[in-house]
C-alpha cells in the first residue's frame, strides 16, 4: 500500500484545510455533548416544575402530551438546523478569507523572487538592506555583504547562447545558496551579479563564506567546463559601517568586487 504523504510537506493551504477539518470534527463532538447535556437539563427542569408528570411513588413516569413532545422536537430541530447552517456559513467565509490571504502572500512572495535563479530579485533589496542595517545598528551586530560577479559570462552567452547562460546563472545561484545559512540572503543584483547579505556575521565569518564560494565554483567548473570557457567569480567583501545607507554599502561591496576582478585580470595577463 502506498504511503500517505506528510501533511507538513503539502503546503500551507493543504495544512490549513486539514486543521479546519480537525476543528470541525472537534466542534461536532462538542455539539453532541452539549445537545445531550441540554436535553438532560431540560428534562431535569421539567421534572422540578411539573413533578406529577415525571414522578410517581419515587419512580420515573413520563406523562407528557404527544403534542408537547412534537412541538418541543420541532423547535429543537429548527434551532439546531439554524445553528448548523450558521456555523457552516461562518466556516466557509473564514476559509475563503484565509485562502485569499494565502493567495495574496503567494503573489507577494513571487514578486520578490527571480524566476530564473530562484533567489530574491533586486526589487526586494532596498527593503531587505534597510531592515538589516537598522537591526545591525540597533543590536550592535556585524553585517557583511559580498558582491558576486561571473567572469567570462559574456563569452558563454556569445558562444553557447542565452539558454546556456541562464543555466550557468541558475547553477551559480544554487552554489551561493549552498554556501550560506538559512538566515542569510542571496539577491540577484544584475544580469550576472549577485549580492550575498550576511546578517550577524563578522569579517572572519564572511571570509569563510567567500572562500567556500570560490572553492565550490571551481569544483563546479572543473566538472562542467563549457568547452574552453572557464567559469569563475569575483567576490567583493564589505563590512557595514554604522551610519551608512543601503546604497552606500552596496556601492562599497561593488567597488571591492570590481577591484578583485581587475586584480584577477592582471594576474591572468602576467
Amino acid at each position: 500500500m502506498a504511503e500517505q504523504p506528510d501533511i507538513e510537506q503539502l503546503g500551507p493551504q493543504v495544512r490549513l484545510q486539514a486543521e479546519l477539518m480537525k476543528l470541525e470534527s472537534q466542534k461536532r463532538e462538542v455539539w453532541v455533548i452539549l445537545t445531550f447535556a441540554g436535553a438532560v437539563l431540560i428534562l431535569g427542569v421539567l421534572s422540578l416544575l411539573v413533578p406529577t408528570s415525571f414522578w410517581h411513588l419515587n419512580e420515573l413516569e413520563l406523562k407528557i402530551p404527544p403534542q408537547v413532545i412534537f412541538l418541543a422536537m420541532m423547535i429543537f430541530l429548527v434551532v439546531a438546523l439554524y445553528m448548523v447552517r450558521r456555523e457552516v456559513e461562518v466556516q466557509k467565509l473564514r476559509l475563503s478569507n484565509l485562502q485569499q490571504g494565502f493567495a495574496t502572500q503567494s503573489e507577494q512572495a513571487a514578486s520578490m523572487i527571480d524566476a530564473m535563479t530562484n533567489v530574491f530579485n533586486r526589487r526586494f533589496l532596498r527593503e531587505l538592506l534597510e531592515g538589516e542595517i537598522s537591526r545591525a545598528e540597533r543590536t550592535n551586530r556585524s553585517l557583511a555583504l559580498i558582491m558576486c560577479d561571473l567572469n567570462n559570462f559574456k563569452q558563454v552567452n556569445d558562444r553557447y547562447g542565452h539558454m546556456m547562460g541562464d543555466y550557468v546563472l541558475s547553477q551559480i545561484a544554487h552554489i551561493l545558496k549552498s554556501c550560506v545559512r538559512g538566515s542569510d540572503y542571496i539577491v540577484r543584483y544584475g544580469g550576472d551579479e549577485f549580492l550575498v547579505v550576511l546578517p550577524e556575521t563578522d569579517e572572519k565569518g564572511a571570509d569563510i563564506v567567500r572562500n567556500r564560494v570560490y572553492q565550490k565554483v571551481a569544483e563546479w567548473d572543473h566538472s562542467n567546463r563549457l568547452g574552453d570557457v572557464p567559469i569563475s567569480v569575483s567576490l567583493g567583501l564589505y563590512m557595514h559601517v554604522a551610519g551608512q545607507t543601503a546604497d552606500q554599502v552596496v556601492a562599497e561591496a561593488d567597488a571591492r568586487m570590481y577591484a578583485e576582478k581587475q586584480a584577477m585580470k592582471q594576474k591572468a595577463v602576467v
